[in-house]
């Protein structure tokens, strides 16, 4: 029987040597995610602001237009509001 404890425990401790291992990759996986999901909302939002100033200077440019971005204007990122 001893040698069954034991092959008992060795299996407990590889098991949560292998738990505390997935952990760790979860929790760096998550890190990463949440990094490169900041990286993309700041260059979304740098681009949103781009947007919003070639509109502004068109506005400028023809104070005759009603002032609105175009409905389907390719030219601005998915997202930004007009």
């Amino acid at each position: 029987m001893p040698g069954l404890h034991r092959a008992v425990l060795l299996r407990a401790a590889a098991a949560a040597l292998a738990l505390g291992a997935a952990v760790g990759a979860h929790t760096e996986v998550g890190q990463a995610l949440a990094k490169r999901g900041a990286e993309r909302a700041v260059r979304d939002a740098y681009a949103c602001a781009e947007a919003a100033r070639w509109d502004a200077a068109e506005r400028a440019a023809h104070p005759h237009h009603d002032g609105r971005a175009d409905l389907f204007d390719p030219g601005r990122p998915p997202g930004c509001r007009s």
